[in-house]
């Protein structure tokens, strides 16, 4: 079975060769690798979505794809993604990670 992490590049991978509009996929923290049962959570910066806010949209394994791990995607705007590094929304009790390569 692949890591979350490995898990979660596979998504970005993904997710970028089928949204054009898609600028940035990065983690978001934490991860919590030791249990199956945490989702992968992911921001997702993508131009000329709905702004919304944090609206987390939750999705179920999916093994028989390769994804054997419960996600989460929370969609944001540019100006969004740039409000959560300032601080100015919150990702609840989540925090910022690294972003993951196209």
């Amino acid at each position: 079975m692949k890591s979350k992490l490995e898990v979660a590049m596979g998504l970005a991978k993904a997710h970028f060769a089928l949204e054009p509009n898609l600028k940035r996929v990065c983690l978001i923290e934490p991860l919590e690798s030791e249990n199956p049962r945490e989702p992968i959570k992911l921001l997702e910066v993508v131009e000329g979505t709905i702004e919304r806010g944090i609206d987390p949209i939750a999705f179920s394994a999916d093994p028989a794809r390769g994804i054997d791990y419960p996600s989460i995607i929370v969609e944001v705007s540019p100006a969004e993604y740039e409000d959560i590094r300032r601080g100015k929304l919150h990702l609840r009790s989540w925090t910022l990670g690294e972003e993951l390569p196209a």
